[in-house]
């Protein structure tokens, strides 16, 4: 059974301020990044990738939206909890939903303010309680940070092994003291009942607590769903930038890991626009040289890039949303 919604509440001058500066910071990016860029330039960039390089961007962006729903599947455990209304190749349809639709939320709204669609999806479409559901999402985006970092310590170009290596392993270290430093607080701090209605940064502790000690969360299926998801997902982003810039394959893979990864940012302007393209911009800008034809082309890729993964975010959500439409009025 679908549990109550809360009631949103109206956002503070501070709130719609820093909206404000997350537009300006995007859309001034942006608009920098563009003037030293020509439109005819970007127009040509839309036109560079031959039809096989779309399909296969294309593709490879759907087949990562099919592992994150897979994903959603065991860090939930929704199989446990109730039986799926379909399934489509394996995956649930109703995770299917929850993930297009919070997507496509997430790539249009700024500030990353449509991370707080997931809560109300997963407890209208999958029954989940809000407090679940939010510790899901944290958990979500600590272990993409966590794979983020570790492919791009892994298949960063021109690293020596042994400083792979070393990164790898303080990452691991930093983990596991982390784990085991916030697991003892958690014991030394028993969780009261009072806990979940409390202010402030107890009320983060709290779901923290849960976000990282939930079973399910911690399943090996998890993470390999995790790798597989961002690897398909930065390969494909690789594929269009290679072919529009002609730089080697390995330096659009850093660019396409620098748009990534500009996300973790807090100031996102509309729809991510001006600090994604800046990321691939830094990313190449790391393995080429200042003067390189394909750096200079970098920003118009990442632009056609950027636009390729909003409209097929969009388009997508809108078919999540008019099925899960659908199912509603079937159920009623």
């Amino acid at each position: 059974m679908t549990q109550p919604l809360e009631t949103t509440p109206r956002p503070t001058l501070a709130a719609r301020m820093k909206m404000l500066v997350a537009w300006a910071l995007g859309l001034g990016l942006l608009a920098w990044l563009l003037h030293r860029t020509p439109l005819s330039e970007v127009a040509q960039a839309l036109q560079q990738p031959s039809l096989g390089t779309w399909a296969l961007t294309l593709a490879g962006l759907l087949f990562s939206y099919g592992l994150r729903a897979a994903r959603l599947q065991v860090v939930l455990d929704l199989d446990a909890h109730h039986r799926p209304p379909h399934r489509w190749l394996g995956l649930r349809t109703d995770s299917l939903r929850v993930i297009l639709m919070h997507n496509a939320a997430v790539n249009l709204l700024p500030m990353r303010a449509g991370e707080l669609s997931f809560p109300w999806l997963a407890s209208r479409e999958l029954g989940m309680s809000l407090p679940r559901a939010v510790a899901c999402l944290m958990w979500m985006r600590v272990q993409d940070l966590l794979i983020l970092l570790m492919l791009g310590i892994c298949l960063w170009p021109g690293v020596p092994l042994a400083w792979r290596g070393a990164a790898l392993l303080a990452m691991w270290a930093g983990w596991f003291v982390a784990n085991a430093v916030m697991r003892r607080w958690f014991e030394q701090h028993a969780e009261a009942p009072s806990d979940a209605q409390a202010g402030g940064m107890r009320r983060v502790l709290h779901k923290l607590r849960h976000a990282l000690f939930e079973p399910a969360h911690h399943r090996p299926a998890a993470w390999l769903l995790t790798l597989a998801n961002w690897s398909v997902k930065l390969a494909a982003g690789a594929c269009l930038l290679a072919s529009i810039t002609g730089s080697p394959w390995s330096t659009a893979w850093a660019g396409a890991l620098g748009g990534e990864l500009a996300a973790v940012v807090p100031l996102q302007g509309p729809a991510g626009f001006g600090t994604y393209e800046a990321g691939v911009w830094a990313g190449m800008a790391a393995h080429l040289p200042s003067q390189s034809p394909a750096l200079a082309l970098a920003v118009s890729a990442a632009l056609a890039l950027h636009v390729c993964f909003l409209l097929c975010a969009v388009l997508a959500g809108a078919v999540a949303l008019l099925l899960s439409k659908l199912n509603a009025r079937s159920d009623d």
